[in-house]
This record gives C-alpha cells, sequence and structure tokens, in this order.
C-alpha cells in the first residue's frame, strides 16, 4: 500500500523541487568553487537553503493530497487503515456517528495545528513574509 502510495505522491513532490532547483543560478555555486568549496559544501551551503521553498510546497502538497486518500488504500486493503477509510467506516457501515465526527474533528484539529507550525517557520526562514506573497 505504502509503495503504491508513493508511486502516486512522488510527481507532487518532484515538481515543485524541480521547480525550485531549476530557479537556484549556478553562478552562485560557481562563486562559491572559485572561494574554495568542496562540492559537499557547496550543497549545504547553498544549493540546500535555496531549495527549501520547493521542499516545503511540495511536502505541503503532498500530506493534504494524503489526508483524503480513500480509493488507493481501500482498493490494496492491507493490515494498516487510513484515517480517510476509518471514517468512512465508522459513517458508513457501523453508523457510529459520534466516533466518525470525533476522528473528523481531530484530523481537521491536527491539521490546522501543523499548518500554523508550518507557517510560523517558512516566515521565519523566509525573512518574516508569508509564503507567496511579494516583497
Amino acid at each position: 500500500m505504502q509503495i503504491a502510495m508513493i508511486h502516486i505522491m512522488l510527481p507532487f513532490m518532484i515538481l515543485p523541487l524541480l521547480s525550485s532547483m531549476r530557479g537556484i543560478d549556478s553562478n552562485l555555486l560557481r562563486a562559491a568553487a572559485v572561494m574554495g568549496a568542496n562540492p559537499f559544501r557547496q550543497f549545504v551551503s547553498i544549493y540546500l537553503p535555496l531549495s527549501v521553498p520547493g521542499m516545503s510546497a511540495g511536502c505541503v502538497l503532498v500530506f493534504i493530497s494524503s489526508l483524503g486518500f480513500y480509493i488507493t488504500p481501500a482498493l490494496l486493503g492491507g493490515q494498516r487503515t487510513m484515517v480517510a477509510v476509518l471514517i468512512e467506516q465508522q459513517a458508513s457501515r457501523l453508523l457510529n456517528w459520534p466516533l466518525a465526527s470525533a476522528l473528523a474533528t481531530l484530523l481537521l484539529v491536527l491539521t490546522c495545528i501543523l499548518f500554523v507550525i508550518y507557517e510560523r517557520t517558512m516566515r521565519r526562514v523566509g525573512g518574516g513574509k508569508p509564503p507567496g506573497e511579494a516583497a
């Protein structure tokens, strides 16, 4: 089940990363090489920090898409149950509306908390501006 989910979600991570990495000026890496930085140091000091916006965008896309992942786990089955499948089972099959409501509310609250943490982290990394806002 995890392999199928990774296979489906991989483009949602790769495309923002690729876009972010293509935007990095190669002159910065050359300048670091001229100043004596080895390739590992160039990667850690220049390439990795400049690709953080792409990594964070990819993580958010994959996380939000994976929250409502219902079809793939339902079709593939397996030992582990996804939250969306559990909520659907409680609401539709077992008619346990209070538990389904509690699970959905818990999922919403945890998602909101994670999004607030993400926003604060990106503001700190991005110099105080929310992501996507013009300078």
